[in-house]
């Protein structure tokens, strides 16, 4: 049975606004966006690992409850879960706290089956550290050689990346294994050093990857980038810039790849139709995503 794999950090995201606590929600936006797809009966599986403390419980049960399978999730004893404070000024400036302690053993777990026409979203920083990546990439070129939709989502936090170099090889590899890329305007900033436009679609991803879909928060907009053409979606508001509306925009693309059956080859060449209908369905549900944030998660565990 084709199903969405989600390959991802599982952490825990406690956000606070003006002091006040705000809500909890799973960290990363590949956690973020499976739980959202779950919520939508979408048959999605979580693969990662969390450790076995309070902060791990919290962040698998609201995958569990959400309905993600996480079977695929493994649970070290050695270590803490992740864990990150968003505290966001009146100012609307937000500052991030990063708590982790990754067990040193090498990143384990049983792997999903793929079957054909499968959906699987990977990124991250999980997608650049050698101690998951050793054992991810593997499995990333089984998925694609089973003909799966490759869903890469580029983002992580500078602080985790000393040296862009570094990690350069392992961006193209991800960018070559693509069928799409879905991605925030600081991603590309902080991968390429530029801001994103078309040349940069153009100079850097084209080559490896056709198609990208590109929540420029600069201009309020969804980009879709496809050989020389360009879709573009305006978003009415800047919730844009909020991360349970930037895993929305991941979930709605990634659900509707499933529901329409969207193949690899469909997206090296997608027509203006397709692109707009993928625009449609992220901004669709990121604006939910959005929307419940306050209603759902502050009756959460804060």
């Amino acid at each position: 049975m084709k199903r969405i794999i989600c390959i991802g950090e599982c952490a825990l995201n406690l956000v606070f606004r003006e002091g006040q606590p705000a809500g909890v929600m799973p960290g990363g936006r590949i956690a973020c966006a499976a739980s959202l797809m779950a919520a939508e009966k979408l048959p999605v599986v979580m693969a990662s690992e969390a450790s076995a403390d309070p902060v791990g419980d919290m962040a698998v049960k609201y995958l569990t409850d959400a309905g993600v399978d996480t079977s695929s999730l493994d649970r070290f004893t050695e270590g803490r879960t992740p864990l990150m404070i968003f505290t966001t000024a009146s100012d609307g400036s937000t500052r991030v706290t990063r708590y982790e302690n990754y067990a040193d053993e090498a990143f384990d777990i049983v792997w999903p089956r793929v079957d054909d026409d499968s959906v699987v979203v990977f990124g991250g920083y999980y997608a650049l550290d050698q101690r998951m990546r050793a054992r991810m990439l593997p499995f990333l070129n089984h998925c694609a050689e089973r003909r799966a939709v490759m869903v890469y989502v580029p983002g992580f936090m500078s602080a985790q990346v000393s040296r862009i170099t570094r990690v350069m090889p392992a961006i193209l590899e991800n960018l070559e294994l693509a069928s799409i890329v879905i991605a925030r305007n600081n991603d590309l900033d902080l991968i390429f050093g530029t801001s994103p436009d078309r040349s940069v679609y153009a100079d850097h991803i084209d080559f490896y990857c056709r198609s990208l879909i590109n929540v420029d928060t600069a201009t309020r907009r969804i980009n879709y980038f496809s050989g020389k053409e360009v879709t573009q979606l305006e978003i009415p508001e800047r919730i844009c810039e909020t991360m349970a509306w930037n895993a929305g925009v991941i979930a709605g693309v990634c659900g509707a790849i499933y529901e329409q059956n969207i193949t690899p080859d469909r997206l090296e060449t997608p027509d203006e139709d397709m692109r707009r209908m993928l625009l449609t369905a992220g901004a669709k549900a990121a604006q939910a995503a959005a929307a419940n944030f306050t209603e759902d998660w502050q009756k959460s565990i804060i």
